[in-house]
Parts: structure tokens; sequence; C-alpha cells
């Protein structure tokens, strides 16, 4: 095993928050510290580490995967706009819930759990028992902490932070930040799903190399990389069907399209449908190898998504939630938050307004899944604040693979749009 790989194995092996440094690394490896600095640096790009403005470079997640969305104190003081006073190591700890100190000791205790954050003002007993209670502090109002407050959080290691902001306003920016966080815990990604570690060949690698693979793993599509483990095709077995076996692999394969950990899996199952993809490589930020997602993986985990309830209500929930059905057609009241700055319903909402009539159509037909590939729309007339819209969807054409769907919208009998929808089944 190289230097390079015993400090990334080492690295993962440390503990979430643990601070990581070139000299520190390179002191307890015996190496250069250049050697130090581009494993650290490798270490980034595979989401082991990551930089804190505050505490450094600090490690934040397991190798392969992708790195939760979850509110940490390191957070909060971004969010609040905050001064770190003392705790450093803590911030990397995400928080379970926040309290507002408003209350006398004996009532204020039992409150407090293991990771809380408490908000209080300049009150020294508080932030003392909030710590003791392995409770992080922020102090609002910008007011002056007690040396021995700081102390007392550097010796725990629970995070002491300062904010010249007030109690309110600290308070509805965290409650903001923690429903942007369940919003993004419900958002599907690649690194929710791909398979990590499946087995590669190399560019040089030949036919007779492929076949091999194939009864070994009894898988039949392999992900091709260069000797920097940079992805650089897909070879399956259609790629060397009458070939010969010490044909090299750079010959046959195929160009890649690769996905990353970051992207959704809806933007993912789009490119893999539409071009016809049963497997495709992901890559780390730097391109190299890190696993593979299948079709299969997509599709399960998009019918998974529309049958577990979300937790945190978006923009599209709220227009969803309006939509009723009414015989033929299904109707809606224009709220104040879908109209643009001239009083009339912005044209995002007409979309998002097809978009889940036309879903509601196929669940109710087939219970099959669908892509939205095209929303051609024609405004016709324009619509206000409390007008009821009444939306006719009629399929005028379906097959196989894909399906036309017409729709016209309507207020008081006057037409406001006509939009024609193409989508793939799946």
């Amino acid at each position: 095993m190289s230097k390079h790989e015993e400090i990334l194995n080492y690295i993962e092996g440390l503990e979430i928050g643990r601070q990581v440094s070139v000299r520190g690394i390179a002191n307890r490896m015996k190496v250069a510290d250049g050697t130090a600095y581009r494993a650290i640096k490798e270490a980034e790009n595979q989401g082991l580490v990551a930089v804190n403005d505050r505490s450094g470079t600090v490690r934040v997640a397991a190798k392969g995967q992708k790195i939760a969305h979850r509110l940490t104190f390191g957070k909060i003081t971004e969010v609040a706009n905050a001064e770190v006073l003392g705790g450093l190591e803590g911030l990397e700890v995400e928080f379970s819930r926040f309290i507002i100190s408003a209350m006398e000791r004996a009532s204020f205790k039992r409150y407090l759990s293991p990771n809380g954050l408490v908000i209080v003002g300049d009150r020294k007993e508080i932030q003392s028992l909030a710590l003791r209670e392995r409770n992080a502090v922020l102090v609002t109002g910008g007011f002056e902490v007690n040396q021995e407050v700081i102390d007392y959080a550097n010796e725990l290691g629970i995070p002491l932070m300062r904010t010249s902001y007030d109690t309110f306003t600290v308070a509805n920016r965290i409650s903001h930040a923690l429903s942007n966080e369940l919003i993004k815990k419900d958002v599907i990604t690649v690194g929710d799903v791909f398979h990590q570690k499946r087995a590669t060949l190399r560019e040089e690698n030949t036919v007779k190399d492929f076949l091999d693979l194939v009864k070994k793993t009894n898988d039949s599509r392999f992900a091709v990389v260069n000797r920097y483990n940079v992805v650089v095709g897909v070879v399956a077995m259609r790629d060397v069907t009458n070939r010969k076996n010490d044909t090299l692999l750079n010959k046959v394969m195929t160009r890649a399209n690769v996905a990353k950990a970051n992207m959704t899996v809806a933007s993912v199952s789009q490119k893999m449908i539409y071009e016809g993809y049963d497997m495709m490589p992901v890559v780390y930020e730097n391109h190299t190898y890190a696993g593979i997602i299948t079709k299969s993986d997509v599709l399960q985990s998009l019918q998974k998504a529309q049958e577990e309830s979300q937790v945190a209500h978006t923009f599209s929930d709220n227009i969803a939630d309006g939509l009723a059905e009414k015989g033929t057609a299904y109707t809606i009241t224009i709220e104040p938050f879908m109209i643009n700055s001239v009083g009339t319903v912005a044209t995002g909402v007409f979309s998002e307004l097809i978009s889940h009539v036309v879903h509601r159509v196929f669940s109710k037909r087939r219970k099959r899944n669908i892509i939205i590939e095209s929303i051609d729309m024609h405004m016709l007339g324009a619509a206000g604040i409390d007008n009821v819209l009444e939306i006719y969807p009629k399929v005028i054409g379906e097959t196989r693979i894909g399906a036309m769907i017409d729709c016209e919208i309507y207020h008081v009998n006057h037409i406001i749009a006509k939009v024609l929808v193409n989508v793939q089944l799946t």
C-alpha cells in the first residue's frame, strides 16, 4: 500500500469533527508535507473532509458516501452571522433542537437535551447550565461573555457562539434553515442509491479480460478507467460481440456519460431513459471513479419517493395541495404566492399545475411513473388572485414508451391557456 493510500485510510478512520492538518498528518505518518497535502485534497474530493472557515479542515463523512444534509453548529454560525467564542471542535456536530431561554433556571433545565442549542442573552448561570447539559449556546444581542464560560466551553468541546442579532431574528433564521434542510433530505440524489466499489476495467485491458470479469461477477456492463482512475468509457456485451479476445477495450468501449453524487435521481433518470442507458458510472468531483447507478436503482427510488410523504412543504407541495378533482377537470383557486409582479398568475405556476395534473392522470390510468419531456404552452388570457381555474386534460396519443396530453385551462368559461405535454412512460 502506498503512503497516499495509507493517509487516506487514516483520515477515513478519524471521528467526525476531528481537525486535519498537513503538518499533523506529515508528522504522524512520517511523510513529506507535499504528500500529506495531496492526500488531504484527495480526501476532500472524496467527501472525507471539508474546509470550515472557522475551524479549518475537518473530518465530515464516510468514504464514498454523499455528505448528508444536516444542520450543524458550524452552519448555525453562518445562519446567525455569529462568532465562535469556544468549543471549536464541536462545530461539525448536528444539533437536535433549539430552545429560547426565557424562564427561571429550575424550570429551564427540564427542556434541555443533548446536542441541543440554547439561545440566551447575558445570563451566565443559564449559559453554564446549558453547557453542562451538553447543549451549545448562542448568545444574542452581542453581549460580552464571561471568560469562565468560554473556558468551560473549550474544556467540554461544545460550541459557544455570539451574534449581534436579537433573539426573534435568530430564531426565525434557524427555523428557516431547518425547513430547508428537511426539504433537501427529501430530494433523492445519486449519492443515496449508487453502488460503490463495483468492478472496473482499464482501457488497456482486452476483450478476454472483459469476458473473464463477466464470468466472475455475473454483471455484463463495466466502467472503463485510465491509469489515473478517471472514467473514460463503458463496455457492455454488445460492444465485444464478434471481437477477437486480444482486442483492446479502448477500441470497442462506448464513450461514458457520468453522474455525480450530488445530482438528483430525477435528472439522471431523464438522461438514462432518453439515451437508453442501463448503467451510468458515478464519479467524484475530480472525475475519478466512485461506483455505478443502474436504471432499476433509479426507477425504484423514484417509485419510493412518490409513495413516501414529505416532511417539509415546498412550493410544489403548496400548489399540489390546492389542486382538486371535479368531474373531468382539476380546479384550483389562485393564491397570492402564485402571482407575479403585475398581479397575474406566474408562468412557472402554470407549468407546475400542468405537471401535477398530468401525473395524476397517469396515476389513475395505469399507476405508471412518468417523466415530462416537454411542455408547450400558449397563453390566451390572464388570471389573478382568488380566480378559480379549471384544467381539462386529454390524452391525445399514447405508445408503449410515451404519451401526448392536451390541456386546456379555463376561468369562468374563458380559455386562459392551451398546453401540449409530452411524457415518457416508465
